[in-house]
């Protein structure tokens, strides 16, 4: 029986069945046949690889160390170079965003009845291969390197014990210790005690004697009386507990005129058997550091005395100022209705300085502690009306629209003093805006009520937010005009949110206008 011809189907079939890739290359390495196993290892269509120029900058080509390959090293070109087969080379390219491995043959071969040259090149993809040999190369690199570690710290280890034989367990464990507690501390004042707390060896212990002359003596010995008890007392405390103690003391030498601090670390210390046989201690001499401390103590006690002895004077000196300032008051209404011009004059001065000695009279009062709480329902609708009241005359007056937007809700908190509060951020609305208008209004916010002053006015550039509300400081009056006020204004605000635990916050742009926020609880 003779044997069924090989059909060129058949051919097409086993090519799209093999699980290598196929593709044929002409003279010009230009792609002619491409079958299904390639398309998937090269990642595009048949119909992108014919007729596309294999470059290897294109598919950006690498030998497995990762060294650029050149067309003329390509084992399609070394085929058609030379006639004869090349390969099998181990080759990276780029896929998409990943690099994978193929492993490459060119077979030579003869299209078109032997009328033009070409190349046959199978490969298959090796990347989980190529991983798995880059991963056992650097598995075993760092088995290598942790090889070397080990072998020149046998060395070193065996050098070291070499040099060490003559020292004893015991001298080595008490020795090591002390070193640890050296370098933990970095401070050069170490001693050790034994169980009768008698010194046994020093460095560099600062407390009038030297460190030899310390050797078999006890605390009692050194320091006072009063001294030795606490510090006895903390030893016998690590060593019957085992742990360790670190705490400030003050001691007094008996051969030193001051006492001193120190910074005190004590722990037990053992033998090479485990057993305590002692303490090791270290210390910080922080005698200077307390010594700074106690002088600004005293320095903020001192400012703060002062501080307080000013608010009561100011607080006093404005009470006792404030009816003959009533009294000048009504002289000069009296005057202005006989004499207008030089009346009205002295009327305006009278009761700028009222204002001043009450704006005095409030902040000392506020610093002195002097004002009460009494917290309770406050309707806001109401309370913002009659702020806004006070201030209205002098917004018409400038032409200004002041407007408050109506609410419902209501908080607890000081109707006095939340009244003087907003009425102090409205009326520096008003004052610092020329054209447009100021708005009050509040509203619910992540589970507070938050009480906003907005306004057309100057704004307030980045660089003066900080010192706002800070007493006397103002802004576009370096004259120090008394009709602008005293700068005081920002500063009560703030006394008065302290005390009544509510934050006020302000945002502004300078030359547009600004916003301040009171935030209290609903």
């Amino acid at each position: 029986m003779q044997p069924s011809p090989v059909t060129a189907d058949f051919h097409q079939t086993l090519l799209a069945t093999m699980a290598e890739g196929v593709v044929v290359q002409d003279s010009t390495r230009s792609i002619i046949y491409a079958n299904a196993a390639a398309s998937d290892i090269l990642g595009h269509s048949p119909d992108d690889l014919i007729g596309r120029t294999c470059c290897v900058e294109d598919w950006d080509v690498t030998d497995l160390d990762g060294a650029p390959l050149g067309n003329a090293d390509h084992p399609a070109a070394i085929a058609l170079r030379t006639r004869r087969p090349a390969g099998p080379m181990i080759m990276g390219i780029r896929r998409g965003r990943d690099r994978v491995w193929l492993r490459m043959r060119a077979q030579p071969i003869a299209v078109d009845a032997g009328r033009s040259e070409a190349v046959l090149v199978t490969f298959a993809e090796i990347s989980d291969l190529v991983d798995s040999k880059v991963r056992l190369r650097e598995a075993t690199s760092r088995l290598e390197q942790a090889h070397a570690a080990k072998q020149s710290l046998t060395e070193r280890l065996a050098e070291f014990l070499g040099r060490q034989l003559d020292v004893s367990l015991e001298t080595l464990a008490e020795s090591e210790q002390r070193f640890r507690l050296a370098m933990e501390l970095g401070t050069s004042v170490a001693f050790t005690l034994d169980m009768d707390l008698r010194y046994t060896w020093a460095h560099s212990c600062h407390v009038g004697f030297g460190d030899a002359d310390l050797i078999g003596k006890t605390e009692y010995d050194i320091f006072t009386r009063e001294t030795a008890d606490m510090l006895c007392a903390i030893y016998r405390g690590v060593i019957e507990t085992g742990i360790s103690v670190r705490r400030d003391v003050q001691v007094q030498s008996l051969i030193m005129s001051r006492p001193q601090y120190f910074d005190l670390i004590a722990r037990r210390l053992y033998d090479a058997r485990g057993e305590t046989i002692g303490l090791i201690c270290a210390a910080i001499d922080i005698t200077d550091r307390k010594q700074t401390e106690l002088e600004l103590r005293l320095a903020k006690e001192a400012a703060e005395r002062a501080y307080a002895s000013k608010s009561r004077f100011l607080a006093a000196a404005s009470h006792d100022l404030s009816q003959p300032m009533q009294a000048l008051q009504i002289y000069c209404a009296i005057l202005a209705e006989r004499q207008p011009e030089p009346g009205i004059k002295a009327k305006q001065c009278a009761n700028q300085l009222s204002r001043q000695l009450k704006a005095l009279l409030s902040m000392s009062r506020l610093d002195a502690g002097g004002m009460t709480v009494t917290r309770g329902s406050i309707a806001l609708g109401d309370l913002l009306d009659q702020v806004a009241a006070a201030s209205r005359p002098t917004a018409e007056q400038k032409g200004l629209r002041l407007r408050v937007v109506k609410t419902s809700l209501v908080c607890e908190s000081d109707a006095t003093l939340m009244e003087r509060l907003l009425g102090n951020l409205v009326s520096n609305a008003v004052r610092y805006t020329e054209r447009g208008g100021v708005v009050v209004g509040c509203r619910r916010r992540n589970g507070r009520i938050r009480i906003e002053v907005w306004d057309s006015g100057i704004g307030i550039a980045e660089e003066n937010l900080p010192f706002i509300f800070e007493e006397l400081y103002q802004l576009n009056n370096p004259t120090r005009r008394a009709d602008e006020g005293l700068g005081l204004g920002l500063a009560i605000v703030d006394r008065i949110a302290r005390i009544l635990g509510i934050s006020v916050s302000v945002h502004s742009v300078f030359g547009r206008g600004s916003v301040f926020a009171v935030d209290l609880p609903s």
